[in-house]
């Protein structure tokens, strides 16, 4: 089992190094740290300033562990490290319910 994961691990960083190009080109950077229990571990950054960097972080991360797991069926998931967590049932899923965030009321004006 052990060859299994390292020969998952390189089949990981193989395929993160064809996708490193592509993803410097959008703004991001990413090291791969580990593969356990059949999940990529890493470490994601945005090289680009830019207002929403949390949401496109997630984004980015959703992306390439689609990207992955199309590419390397027995891997079971990608867990950026240095990103909060996220339920398995994120907003680029189509169950996702969108939830409306309360508005602030305005106090009158006097």
């Amino acid at each position: 089992m052990i060859g299994a994961m390292a020969d998952l691990k390189e089949r990981v960083a193989a395929r993160l190094d064809e996708m490193r190009p592509y993803l410097e080109r959008s703004g991001a950077s990413i090291e791969l740290l580990g593969v356990e229990d059949g999940i990529a571990q890493v470490h994601l950054w945005l090289t680009r300033p830019g207002p929403n960097r949390l949401v496109f972080s997630l984004q980015m991360k959703s992306g390439i562990e689609r990207a992955l797991k199309d590419a390397i069926p027995d891997l079971r998931g990608v867990e950026a490290l240095n990103l909060p967590p996220h339920t398995l049932l994120g907003w680029d899923q189509p169950a996702f319910k969108p939830v409306d965030m309360p508005v602030e009321e305005t106090p009158p004006s006097s």
